[in-house]
C-alpha cells in the first residue's frame, strides 16, 4: 500500500494517542508507559519518532520509536555491545554506529505492511546503519491486550536467541529480531556507463538540470563515452541500476567523475594547505620533487584589531603625522596668528565676507589624521588580513622531469565529481551509497572535489550530496567569479566516529587540538604586522593588541578542567576525545579528530527572560548540559548527529546548550553551526533593568569560567536536543542591497522561519537555516554592528553609551546582540556599480558579479544631506570632517574624529550640527558627555516644512514638537548656540583638499545666507537616497520620482524581479494607509509573504497594525521612548496634534499617552532618567483604553500618578502573555452575535428584548469563565500570582508556587 513515513510532531499527538488506545491495533515493545497522559508520550528521549500515514485517507496508521540503545532500564545505555556479546553469539559485526534499536511500534491490524515502510525509511535516514534490532522480552502472564505481536516483523528479520536458550528446557527467553539493511532495501548495482545508456541519463538530466540538455544536445553522453582523444581516459561515467517490482533493471543514478584537474590552479586560487595540497604523501625513501607557488591568503581580522582603543592607537601610530612632535596647542606659530581672524567662537560671518585661505594651516595635522583613519575604516582592506607567502608542494618523483605538468598530475590525490543526478522517484538519502561508490572507483585517491558554479541554480541531487562535503575558501585572484569548491575525504565516508573518556595520555592531544593552526601563543602581546613598515614614521611602535587573548584564556580553562577531571572524582565536568577509525578498537588505535568539554547546565530558567523556549520541561532539569569547548576537524561536521548521540549514551544528557558571549571571552564550538540557535523573544514582557541579579556561585574556584548575566549580557544560545536535523530556507537566489534595520528584521524572519509560538518544529527537529541570501553592504558596516569588544573610555561598558545604544526595538536589536547572521547569510562588502536586469546580476565596483533571482533594495539612508541646488562638480568622496550617522560604523567614525579633534585642537575647535529631529539631540548629548565643550557647538535647525496634509497625518516618531521646545531650552542653557530656520546651501572646502572650512546656510523666509566655520560638520538632514545609488538606479532603468523609488503595494518596482523597501520608496496610487514609519518586524513579515518565502496567509493585508518602537538618549541623562501606531486610514484622520493627550510627571519621569478618537492608545511617550529599555510598552499601544484597566477613567480620577509605573502593575502580565491574542480572537467571535443584536434593536419585540438580555448575560458569564480558565492554564507563566476562586477554598501552596521553572528575579525593582 501507499504510505508516507515522516517524523512525528506535536500535531500528531492526539492521533497517536487514539491509535495506542484503539482495540484494533498490534504492537511490540513496552506499551504500558504509552497509556499514561498523552503529554508524556514525547518526553522520553528517542532518536526517531516516526508516524506512517495512509496516502488515500491521510490517517495515521502506525507509530514507531527508534533509539541508538535498547529500551532496557537496568542496562546502562553504553553497555549494550558487551551485553550482546556475553548473552548472544551473533555473526554480524555490531557497533555503536552501525546499529539502531527498534524499541516500539504500534500499527493498525490491517496495515501490517507499514512496518516495512517504516524500516525502509529509517535506513534511508541513517546511511551508516546496517542492522536494526528489536528485543523481544520473555513471555509473562498478563492480560491479552498487553500481548506483543512480532509476526509482521518476522518477515524482514532474522531471529537470534541467547546462549542459555533451550527448546526443551529454557525456551521462554529473550530474543533478538535483526533486520539486515541489504536484505530489505533494493539492491543497487554500479557499472560504467555505455552508449546505450544515453537516453536514460538524458532523461535524468531533463528532470534535474534541463539547461544542460539544451546546451549540449540529445546525445552528449554517448559522444562523451565514444570520444577517442587523450582526455577520454580521465573521464569516468557511472550508472547505478535498481530492480523494480517486475525484477527489471532501471537506471536510477548517474555519476560523472573525472581526474582532469589542474592542481596548480587550485593550489594557487584556493586554501588547500590543510588538505595536503591535494597531492599524495611521499613515502619514506622516495625521491621527491618540490614546486613553489607564490600565493596570497586572506582572513577576516580579529575583532580586537578593528574598533578597540588599541586598534585606534595602531591607526594613529601609522599616520604620517602620528609620530611627529606636537606642541600643546597643535598649532604652529604661523597658524596661531591666522587663528585670530576666524570665527572660532561661533560668531556669524556674512557669506559675502571673504575668509582667509590660510585658515587651513591650523588644521593640517587634523586633516591628515582624519583622512588616514577614515580612509582605513571605509576600506574593505582594513577588515581583512592579507598575507603573501610561498607554498612548497612536495610530491614523489616519477618518470616525468621536475616542473612537468604530468608529474604533478600523476601525484594528484583527488578526483572531481562533475555531476550526479537521480531519477525522480529515487530516494535522495541513498545517494550516500553513490558517494561510497565514487571512492571505490578511485581506491588510490583520498579526496573528492565538487565544483559549483555561481551562475547556475541549485540541483536537488547536488544539494543532498553536498552534505558530505566541506567548502574550501578561495584566495584573492584575478579569476572572475571563481567556482565554489567543496571537498570530502575518504575517512568521512568510511571512518567510524566514537567518543572516549579523558585519560592522562590525552592531555597533550587535547592541547594540540585546542591550539590547532592558530598563531603561536605567547604570554606577552603580539607584535604588529609588517605591513606597516613601509609607512613613514618617526619612531618604532609596538602594537598592544593581543589577538590570541581568547584562545589563551580558553586553553587555560581547558587545562584546569582536565586537571580537575583527572584528580577529582566528584567533578562536575566531563571531557571526551573524538576519534575516527574503528569504534570497536581502543582509543590509541584511532585518530583523534576533536574533543568536547561539558558540564551540567543549571541556568536554564534564566533563559526565558530573553529567549523563546518552551516552559515547564521539568523532566529535563537534570539532563541538560552546557558545552564549554568543542573542537572537530571540519571534514567530520556531517557526523554531528552521531557525536551528540554517542555523547548522550555516555553522559545521559539529552539537551545540550552552548553559550557564546559577544562582549566577553569567546569559546570555540565547531559544531555550533549544526545546532539550533535559540531565537530571542520578539517582544519583551517586563522592563529590562541593567542592574544584574546576583547569581549563585557554583563553579569551582580552580576553573575561571565566565559568569554570564542572562539578563544583561549579549549572549547567543545554541541548542541541540538530539532531534533529527531539518533544513529550512529559500530555493532561489536572493540578493539584498543594504544592511538597514528593515533588512535585519527581514533576515531574522527568513532565518527563523521554522520558529512558531507552539515550538512545533523546534521540539521535533534540530532546525537549521539553509538560505541562499547575499547581502551587499558598505565595508565595515557588518563588522561594526557585531563588534562587542569596543569599550568607551568615557562610559566604560555602559549600555547607555551612544556608541552601543540603538534606537530600534528589541526585535531588531537582538539581530546583532543575540544572534549572528554571518553564520547563514553571505555578506559581501562593496559598492554597487550597476545592475544588469537582463542577465540578472549586480556588478560591484572593482569587484565581482553577483547573480540573483530576486533583488531587494534596502539601501536607504536615515540621513542624507539634501542640497536644493546640487553642484555638478560635487566630489564623489565626502570630506573627512563630515559625518552622517547611518550605522554604528559612522558612530565609531564620529568618536574617532572627535577624539582626534580634541587632541589636535583642544582649545580652538568648532563643531557644527545640522538637524531638527530627536537623533540630533541624541548626538549633542554624546558630544557633551565625551569631552566637547558646549560653547564650541553650534546647532543649526532647518525649517520644518508643513502644509502637506498627507505628511502631517503620518505618525513620525522621530519628531516631537512639544518636547523639542523643552530640549531647545536645555541645550541653550548648556551654552550651545542655537540657530533656527536655516537650510543648508553648500560647504566650502580648503583648496585641493577634502576638508570643510565653512558651511553656508540660507535663512527662511528672508533668504539671507550665513556661513559658519567648522572643524567637524555633523548632519541629520532627512534625505534618504545617496547620489551614487540614484545614479546606478537611473542607469538600470528603475522608475523614480525625485529621490524616491516608485513601487506598488507589493513593494515591486517596474522590474518584476526587483523590490524596494525603506524610507526611499513611494507607492503608486497613493494608498489610504500609512506605509512609512512602520514596524520593521511587521514589514519583514509582509516581505516574507510577498516574496513567497512562507506559505500563503489567508488573512494577509497591506495595512499596518503593529506599533513602531523608537528610543533615543537626550541631554542631562534623559532617555526618550516613543511607541507609535501607524495610521490604518489617512483620509478621515486628523493630524496627531488633535489626539487626546494624557500626561503624568513624577520623579524625573514624564509620560504621555495619546488616545485616538476611537479611544485606542495611539502613542506612548516616556522621558525618564531611569536606566532601562521599555520594549514592553509595545504590548499596550493599539489597545483600547478600557482593556487597559479603564485607563482614561482612572486618569480622570487622578489615581494614576505615573503611566510608567501603571504599565508595570501585575495585571499587565495578562495582556503581555503570548496567548492573550488568541483569547481575544475567541472572545471576538463570541461577541459578534451580541453586536449584531444591538444593531437590530429597532426591529426587536419586547419578548425578543428579554431573550437578548438573557443571551448577553449568559455570554458575559461565559467570557468570565473563559478568562478564569485562561488564568488556570497559564498561571505558572506569570511572575505575580493571580487570585482565583478556588484559592479561597483551599489552604497551603499551590503546585505552581513551587515550580522553579518560572521563578524570576525582580530585575525591575528599581523602576
Amino acid at each position: 500500500m501507499d504510505y508516507l513515513v515522516r517524523t512525528a510532531d506535536l500535531d500528531d499527538l492526539d492521533a497517536i494517542n487514539t491509535l495506542i488506545h484503539s482495540p484494533t491495533v498490534k504492537w511490540f515493545g513496552n506499551i504500558r508507559p504509552k497509556y499514561a497522559e498523552k503529554t508524556k508520550l514525547f518526553k522520553c528521549y528517542q532518536t526517531y519518532r516516526l508516524v506512517a500515514i495512509h496516502g488515500p485517507t491521510t490517517a495515521r496508521i502506525a507509530y514507531a520509536e527508534f533509539r541508538n540503545y535498547p529500551s532496557i532500564d537496568a542496562l546502562p545505555s553504553d553497555c549494550w555491545p558487551e551485553w550482546l556479546s556475553v548473552r548472544y553469539c551473533l555473526p554480524m559485526p555490531l557497533s555503536l554506529l552501525n546499529t539502531i534499536f527498534f524499541n516500539f511500534c504500534v500499527y493498525k491490524s490491517e496495515n501490517g505492511d507499514a512496518v516495512a515502510s517504516i524500516l525502509r525509511d529509517i535506513l534511508y535516514r541513517e546511511s551508516r546503519v546496517w542492522y536494526i534490532i528489536t528485543v523481544k522480552s520473555p513471555k509473562i502472564p498478563q492480560p491479552t491486550y498487553y500481548a506483543e505481536t512480532f509476526a509482521d516483523l518476522e518477515q524482514y528479520a532474522d531471529i537470534y536467541y541467547p546462549r542459555e536458550f533451550s527448546i526443551e528446557n529454557n525456551f521462554n527467553t529473550q530474543a533478538l529480531y535483526v533486520v539486515y539493511r541489504f536484505k530489505l532495501l533494493p539492491k543497487i548495482t554500479y557499472r560504467r556507463a555505455l552508449p546505450e545508456d544515453n537516453d536514460d541519463i538524458v532523461a535524468i538530466h531533463e528532470y534535474e538540470y534541463p539547461e544542460l540538455r539544451a546546451e549540449l544536445g540529445d546525445f552528449y553522453i554517448a559522444e562523451e563515452i565514444l570520444r577517442t582523444d587523450s582526455g577520454r581516459e580521465k573521464s569516468f561515467l557511472i550508472v547505478a541500476e535498481t530492480e523494480n517490482e517486475c525484477q527489471q533493471t532501471e537506471t536510477a543514478v548517474f555519476i560523472w567523475l573525472s581526474t582532469d584537474i589542474d592542481i596548480r590552479f587550485y593550489v594557487t586560487n584556493y586554501e588547500l594547505e590543510s588538505l595536503g595540497n591535494l597531492v599524495k604523501a611521499v613515502e619514506e625513501g622516495q625521491s621527491i620533487h618540490v614546486e613553489t607557488f607564490n600565493v596570497s591568503s586572506v582572513q577576516p581580522k580579529s575583532a580586537a584589531c578593528l574598533f578597540t582603543s588599541d586598534a585606534l592607537d595602531d591607526l594613529d601610530a601609522m599616520t604620517i603625522l602620528g609620530g611627529l612632535q606636537r606642541n600643546d596647542s597643535s598649532l604652529s606659530v604661523y597658524s596661531a596668528g591666522k587663528a585670530n581672524v576666524s570665527s572660532i567662537q561661533g560668531v556669524i560671518i556674512e557669506a559675502h565676507v571673504s575668509t582667509c585661505s590660510n585658515k587651513f594651516f591650523m588644521r593640517e595635522s587634523l586633516y591628515s589624521k582624519l583622512k588616514y583613519i577614515i580612509d582605513k575604516l571605509d576600506s574593505h582592506e582594513y577588515y581583512i588580513s592579507k598575507e603573501q607567502k610561498s607554498i612548497n608542494v612536495l610530491y614523489a618523483a616519477g618518470p616525468h622531469p621536475r616542473g612537468s605538468p604530468l608529474g604533478l598530475d600523476a601525484a594528484a590525490n583527488v578526483f572531481v565529481l562533475k555531476y550526479i543526478g537521480a531519477r525522480k522517484d529515487f530516494p535522495l538519502e541513498r545517494l550516500f551509497n553513490s558517494v561510497v561508490a565514487m571512492f571505490c572507483a578511485f581506491p588510490d585517491r583520498d579526496y573528492c572535489m565538487m565544483l559549483v558554479s555561481k551562475q547556475t541554480r541549485s540541483i536537488r541531487s547536488h544539494v543532498e550530496v553536498l552534505k558530505y562535503f566541506m567548502p574550501v575558501a578561495s584566495r584573492p585572484s584575478e579569476v572572475a567569479n571563481p567556482e565554489e569548491v567543496y571537498i570530502t575525504h575518504r575517512s568521512t565516508v568510511f571512518g567510524e566516529i566514537s567518543l572516549y573518556e579523558l585519560q592522562k595520555e590525552d592531555v597533550a592531544v587535547i592541547r594540540s587540538l585546542a591550539i590547532g593552526n592558530s598563531e603561536t601563543i605567547s604570554n606577552g602581546s603580539s607584535s604588529s604586522s609588517s605591513s606597516s613598515s613601509s609607512l613613514v614614521s618617526s619612531f618604532s611602535y609596538t602594537s598592544k593588541i593581543n589577538k590570541a587573548a581568547d584562545l589563551e584564556h580558553e586553553i587555560e580553562v581547558i587545562n584546569a578542567i582536565m586537571q580537575d577531571v583527572l584528580e577529582n572524582e566528584l567533578t562536575e565536568f566531563a571531557v571526551y576525545t573524538i576519534r575516527c577509525g574503528n569504534s570497536a578498537k581502543a582509543a590509541r588505535e584511532n585518530t583523534a579528530i576533536g574533543f568536547v568539554v561539558l558540564r551540567e547546565f543549571r541556568n536554564h530558567h534564566h533563559l526565558h527572560f530573553h529567549y523563546h523556549l518552551p516552559r515547564h520541561q521539568n523532566h529535563l532539569s537534570s539532563l541538560r548540559a552546557e558545552i564549554i569547548s568543542l573542537r572537530l576537524h571540519p571534514l567530520f561536521l556531517i557526523s554531528s548527529d552521531l557525536i551528540f548521540r554517542d555523547l548522550c549514551m555516555k553522559t545521559r544528557y539529552q539537551d545540550y546548550y552552548f553559550i557564546s558571549s559577544a562582549n566577553g571571552h569567546q569559546f570555540t564550538n565547531d559544531l555550533k553551526k549544526v545546532m539550533t540557535v535559540v531565537e530571542p523573544n520578539p517582544m519583551k514582557k517586563s522592563p529590562i533593568a541593567f542592574s544584574a541579579p546576583k547569581e549563585e556561585d557554583i563553579t569551582r574556584q580552580c576553573v575561571q569560567l565566565p559568569e554570564y548575566n542572562f539578563y544583561e549580557d549579549h549572549l547567543i544560545i545554541y541548542r541541540h536536543k538530539l532531534n533529527p536535523t531539518k533544513w529550512f530556507g529559500n530555493s532561489e537566489r536572493l540578493v539584498v542591497v543594504g544592511f538597514t534595520d528593515v533588512c535585519k528584521a527581514f533576515l531574522r524572519q527568513l532565518v527563523f522561519q521554522w520558529n512558531s509560538k507552539d515550538h512545533k518544529n523546534s521540539e521535533t527537529y534540530t532546525c537549521l537555516p539553509r538560505v541562499q541570501v547575499t547581502v551587499i553592504t558598505l565595508p565595515g558596516v557588518v563588522e561594526a554592528e557585531y563588534d562587542g569588544m569596543f569599550r568607551c573610555p568615557y562610559c566604560g561598558n555602559s549600555p547607555t553609551c551612544y556608541l552601543c545604544f540603538e534606537n530600534v526595538s528589541c526585535y531588531v536589536r537582538d539581530v546583532t546582540r543575540r544572534m549572528d547572521l554571518r553564520h547563514w547569510v553571505h555578506f559581501v562588502p562593496g559598492r554597487v556599480d550597476f545592475v544588469d536586469r537582463e542577465k540578472k546580476l549586480v556588478k560591484l565596483e572593482n569587484s565581482c558579479e553577483i547573480y540573483y533571482d530576486t533583488l531587494l533594495l534596502a539601501c536607504h539612508k536615515d540621513f542624507e544631506l539634501r542640497n536644493p541646488n546640487p553642484s555638478p562638480a560635487t566630489p564623489k568622496k565626502r570630506p573627512c570632517n563630515f559625518v552622517e550617522i547611518n550605522s554604528r560604523l559612522k558612530k565609531f567614525s564620529l568618536f574617532y574624529k572627535l577624539r582626534a579633534m580634541l587632541e589636535e585642537m583642544p582649545r580652538t575647535y568648532l563643531i557644527l550640527v545640522y538637524g531638527a529631529n530627536l537623533q540630533t539631540y541624541e548626538c549633542i548629548a554624546f558630544l557633551i558627555s565625551h569631552g566637547a565643550d558646549p560653547s564650541r557647538i553650534v546647532l543649526v535647525q532647518p525649517r520644518r516644512i508643513s502644509g502637506i496634509d498627507a505628511e502631517e497625518k503620518l505618525k513620525n516618531p522621530y519628531w516631537d514638537k512639544n518636547l523639542q521646545y523643552i530640549l531647545d531650552d536645555i541645550i541653550a542653557d548648556a551654552g550651545i548656540k542655537l540657530v533656527e530656520n536655516h537650510d543648508f546651501v553648500q560647504w566650502v572646502e580648503a583648496e585641493s583638499t577634502q576638508f570643510i572650512m565653512e558651511v553656508v546656510f540660507e535663512h527662511f523666509p528672508s533668504r539671507r545666507q550665513t556661513s559658519f566655520d567648522c572643524d567637524l560638520f555633523i548632519s541629520f538632514d532627512e534625505g534618504h537616497m545617496e547620489p551614487s545609488v540614484k545614479k546606478w538606479l537611473t542607469r538600470c532603468g528603475i522608475e523614480m520620482r525625485k529621490n524616491e523609488i516608485l513601487v506598488d503595494e507589493q513593494f515591486q518596482t517596474n522590474d518584476p524581479n526587483i523590490y524596494a523597501v525603506g524610507k526611499f520608496i513611494r507607492m503608486t496610487g497613493a494608498p489610504n494607509y500609512q506605509y512609512k514609519y512602520t514596524s520593521e518586524r511587521e514589514l519583514g513579515r509582509k516581505l516574507m509573504h510577498i516574496l513567497q518565502l512562507i506559505p500563503k496567509q489567508p488573512d494577509f493585508e497591506h495595512k499596518y497594525s503593529e506599533p513602531l518602537f523608537f528610543q533615543a538618549m537626550l541631554p542631562l541623562g534623559y532617555v526618550i521612548t516613543k511607541v507609535t501606531m501607524p495610521r490604518r486610514y489617512l483620509a478621515s484622520q486628523l493630524p496627531p496634534e488633535y489626539t487626546c493627550n494624557l500626561t503624568t510627571y513624577r520623579s524625573n519621569t514624564f509620560c504621555r499617552v495619546a488616545l485616538a478618537p476611537n479611544m485606542q492608545v495611539d502613542e506612548i511617550v516616556v522621558v525618564t532618567k531611569k536606566v532601562s529599555q521599555l520594549d514592553y510598552l509595545e504590548h499596550f499601544c493599539g489597545r483600547h483604553e478600557l482593556l487597559l484597566n479603564n485607563l482614561k477613567a482612572r486618569y480622570a480620577a487622578k489615581t494614576i500618578s505615573c503611566f510608567l509605573l501603571y504599565f508595570q502593575q501585575p495585571w499587565t502580565e495578562l495582556l503581555m502573555h503570548e496567548n492573550f491574542r488568541e483569547l481575544q480572537e475567541q472572545n471576538h467571535e463570541l461577541l459578534k452575535p451580541m453586536v449584531t443584536s444591538n444593531l437590530n434593536y429597532a426591529n426587536r419585540s419586547p419578548f425578543m428584548d428579554v431573550a437578548v438580555h438573557d443571551f448577553i448575560k449568559l455570554n458575559k458569564r461565559y467570557l468570565e469563565q473563559k478568562l478564569l480558565n485562561f488564568l488556570r492554564e497559564h498561571r505558572r507563566d506569570f511572575r505575580y500570582p493571580f487570585a482565583l476562586p478556588e484559592d479561597y477554598l483551599s489552604s497551603g501552596l499551590s503546585a505552581w508556587d513551587s515550580d522553579t521553572e518560572t521563578e524570576f528575579e525582580d530585575v525591575a525593582k528599581n523602576m
